[in-house]
């Protein structure tokens, strides 16, 4: 499955996985799921839904099924992008707030859990591409330079 159409895929899936999410913690009580997707609002949810099942498929594609060397480096970033768009997300969540500070009483404090949620979330889909990546490798994928340059002086020896 080339990379576009997993995209698509995955910016499909992520839309609707995030709406079926929303709508069952609509329903839920206040629990730290149903306010951490509250927190993330339909656009960065989407974003992070979509881009973290882009890079676990990405992961899965890569890695577990034998791609090319080259391959898996060219598209070795992707397993990147919901952390990124989380970061983006906070500074958008505080650069957005940077005109209420001033009109926040005393007694209320900044709601920082707010901006952090997207970036708590895309971390979390990172973790898992990135260990998805990794225990794909095979055993006889060695990508350490040190040791294959040891293992071909002791075949010239």
């Amino acid at each position: 499955m080339r990379l576009l159409r997993l995209l698509i895929l995955s910016a499909f899936g992520g839309l609707a996985s995030f709406s079926l999410l929303q709508i069952a913690a609509s329903h839920l009580p206040s629990s730290f799921i149903a306010d951490t997707v509250d927190s993330l609002g339909m656009l960065y949810g989407a974003m992070i839904f979509g881009t973290g099942l882009f890079a676990i498929l990405a992961a899965f594609m890569n890695d577990l099924w034998n791609s090319p060397g080259s391959r898996i480096l060219r598209t070795r970033w992707i397993v990147f992008l919901p952390a990124l768009i989380g970061l983006v997300g906070v500074l958008h969540g505080y650069l957005s707030m940077a005109s209420y500070y001033a009109a926040l009483p005393e007694s209320i404090a900044v709601p920082h859990n707010t901006v952090w949620a997207t970036v708590t979330v895309g971390s979390l889909f990172t973790i898992a591409a990135t260990a998805i990546m990794f225990t794909g490798r095979h055993a006889n994928q060695d990508s350490s330079s040190l040791t294959n340059a040891l293992f071909s002086e002791e075949a010239e020896q």
